[in-house]
């Protein structure tokens, strides 16, 4: 008699599992129109008065963010001898929203190859998340206000992109 009660609870208990559990959508958005594509820092102001500074390349496709962070120091601020040289390029990627004029990444760093950083690697790793106050002054520049340092950051339309959701993506 134990067995068959068990027998039946535990065919209960599967049964409930499986037919109360689903999977999620993957929920896609078409992010920012203006943004879709490439988008290059040439240059940063007052760069020389500088002792660290990030110059960003930044592709936008729908609501997702790949990044090229090249970093510039001029002395080794964050210890360790992967700073040493000086001059290091990190890499990110996640999605993207605006709010009222914060433009708001939130992802992950990567390796150059955009694929899974294992942290003890050299620079950073683990989750990006960086807020910039967004400011356009026309369909080919954008300025970048970030949260973190203060600097302003201009960016330059280098290649116009288009978001197109695919059906199926389910």
């Amino acid at each position: 008699m134990k067995s068959k009660t068990a027998t039946y609870y535990f065919l209960f208990i599967t049964t409930l599992l499986l037919y109360s559990c689903s999977f999620n959508k993957a929920k896609y958005s078409t992010g920012v129109d203006f943004l879709q594509g490439k988008w290059n820092e040439d240059s940063v102001m007052n760069k020389e008065s500088l002792v660290s500074y990030q110059q960003y390349q930044f592709s936008f496709s729908c609501d997702s963010f790949y990044l090229k962070v090249e970093t510039f120091s001029k002395v080794n601020l964050e210890g360790g001898s992967c700073f040493n040289k000086k001059h290091w390029n990190e890499f990110a990627k996640g999605n993207y929203r605006i709010s009222k004029d914060t433009l708001k990444f939130e992802g992950n760093f990567v390796s150059e190859e955009y694929k899974y950083k294992p942290e003890g690697s050299c620079y950073r790793s683990g989750k990006y998340l960086e807020d910039f106050i967004l400011n356009s002054d026309n369909e080919n520049i954008v300025i970048l206000k970030s949260l973190q340092t203060g600097l302003y950051h201009q960016l330059i339309l280098k290649q116009r992109g288009s978001c197109s959701l695919k059906d199926d993506k389910n």
